[in-house]
């Protein structure tokens, strides 16, 4: 009788596993469909973002104009 209670046990314990994988997978394909195609989420602030991205590119451009400014000036 206690081979039978343990035998049960060990069905309910795969028929309950599964049972999550069922769940996990359907979560997952429904994460799949919504997936856009990017590695990273989507930012909290990207106004921010983009004022930095901004700032960087003005930055670059500037030094380009500097440099290029000094470099005529040599000659």
């Amino acid at each position: 009788m206690a081979h039978t209670a343990i035998s049960t046990s060990r069905f309910e314990r795969a028929s309950q596993t599964s049972g999550v994988e069922r769940v996990s997978q359907s979560s997952t394909d429904a994460a799949r469909e919504s997936d856009d195609g990017f590695d990273f989420p989507p930012t909290a602030h990207p106004g921010r973002e983009l004022l930095t991205f901004s700032l960087f590119i003005l930055l670059i451009i500037t030094l380009l104009a500097w440099g290029g400014w000094k470099l005529v000036s040599l000659i």
